[in-house]
């Protein structure tokens, strides 16, 4: 299908004779509501196509990881009635316990009707599949087509019923694989992946309160650092899906016991203690979320149709970002992790204001400024907290004011009004002796590969 929607011809026509693939076609168009755009005869099996047909029609597809690869004939990948997809899912669970410790397919979103791909995760490499892991799962598989992208490896497996057509099996190695955690994380990527894009729908609702699930846990975000750093500001609380959801205030048992539909999965979600109607309503969306909602269909019915039609929902709860920091340093027992946190945040903010202050002090700018800024960071070191020029440049870069004591930062930009001049000095010449060092070895380099005349 998306061939010929690519194709430069308004129209175009399939002649199929009598297979099950025809019959795959008449099926699709049909259930996409487009039968004005075709023309198909049961004795005459061809199919004319227009291309306003072509993207409704694509929906009822299966997986996508192969749409844009490069054959000479469509890659097909039907969607699977719920028995088709089990027997191929056990089949394939099989195949891959022989080369994994661990499989599973993460929790399906409740209510589904049918199957555009089979999503494993798995974890522990068995010795059979230790060298070269993909191509041994390919083979195992019997998978015509492959791709790689990031950790999920999407498999095109002959369909068993329709020919021509393919299954997509994906498969993902659990982050953290072969790691002294990689069990508990293992349970956590089972929960972050499973019921489609709930873990995505409650990181939404609670990312104001400075909150974050990654595929390493459940962390709070350090308000301080966050701007400059967003992954130092990240600690951790747990990878334990019960821990977490406990916290969250979320209905554990409830969750273990599976969901009915769409909407039992919203409710849940919004009766959690932590869930606040004023925290999502005043929401920051970034670039990702609109990206999140035009490709996750519950994601969106979630944000678009159900928060609509439920504006009372969570109204009578309020809560500050403070509030849930506090609550999470105690439940977590993380006061000593996120007081060291704040403590290399404030001397890094300290640092970054005395050098602003020597930049203010000398009386250059531009290359010069520049040059004396460097030659200051090379060439200084302290006794005591009292600065000198050192004999030859330093290694390591010093944080002054882990050295300088408070009360003695006057003395020390005085020092530097007084000497800056010498220490640029020293800084420009090391550059240059650097740079003709750097030319002669170079030269000398050329001429040992020349040889003799």
């Amino acid at each position: 299908m998306l061939y010929l929607q690519k194709c430069c011809l308004p129209t175009r026509c399939i002649n199929l004779s009598p297979s099950p693939l025809f019959s795959l076609l008449h099926q699709q168009l049909k259930s996409t509501r487009v039968l004005d755009h075709y023309s198909a005869s049961p004795t005459t099996p061809t199919l004319v196509i227009w291309k306003a047909a072509f993207c409704a029609t694509s929906h009822s597809m299966g997986g996508q990881a192969f749409v844009d690869v490069k054959s000479d004939a469509p890659i097909l990948v039907p969607r699977m009635p719920p028995e088709l997809y089990q027997k191929v899912a056990n089949d394939v669970e099989i195949k891959l316990g022989s080369l994994f410790s661990r499989v599973t397919i993460p929790r399906e979103a409740p209510g589904k009707k049918d199957f555009g791909d089979i999503d494993f995760l798995v974890d522990g490499v068995r010795a059979s599949a230790t060298r070269d892991t993909w191509t041994v799962v390919k083979n195992e598989l019997g998978a015509e087509h492959y791709l790689s992208r990031g950790g999920s490896h999407s498999f095109g497996v002959p369909h068993p019923e329709i020919p021509n057509a393919y299954i997509q099996i994906d498969v993902e190695l659990c982050p953290g694989s072969g790691t002294p955690d990689s069990a508990e994380l293992y349970e956590w990527t089972k929960f972050m992946k499973g019921d489609s894009d709930l873990l995505q729908i409650i990181g939404v609702c609670h990312r104001s309160l400075g909150l974050t699930c990654n595929d390493r846990g459940l962390h709070v975000r350090v308000e301080e650092i966050e701007p400059y750093n967003k992954k130092k500001a990240l600690l951790f609380l747990t990878h334990d899906p019960g821990r977490a959801m406990e916290f969250y205030g979320l209905d554990a048992p409830k969750y273990w016991s599976g969901f009915r539909d769409e909407e039992d999965v919203f409710q849940w979600v919004t009766k959690g203690r932590l869930f606040a109607g004023e925290v999502f309503d005043a929401r920051v969306e970034k670039s990702n979320d609109r990206s999140r909602q035009n490709k996750r269909p519950m994601y969106r019915r979630f944000v678009e149709e159900y928060m609509p039609a439920h504006p009372e929902t969570g109204k009578s709860k309020h809560w500050t970002r403070e509030e849930v920091l506090d609550q999470a340093l105690n439940t977590f027992g993380k006061h000593e992790e996120y007081q060291a946190m704040l403590a290399e945040h404030n001397i890094k903010e300290a640092e970054e204001g005395l050098w602003e202050n020597i930049r203010q002090l000398l009386p250059v700018t531009g290359n010069s400024l520049g040059v004396a800024l460097k030659g200051l960071k090379r060439w200084v070191d302290f006794d005591d907290g009292r600065p000198y020029i050192t004999a030859q440049p330093l290694e390591n870069t010093l944080i002054w004011k882990t050295i300088v004591p408070p009360d003695s930062t006057t003395e020390v930009l005085d020092w530097i009004k007084h000497n800056w001049q010498e220490i640029k000095a020293l800084e420009k010449k090391r550059a240059k002796d650097a740079k003709e060092a750097a030319k002669s070895n170079f030269n000398d380099s050329g001429r040992e590969l020349e040889g003799p005349l």
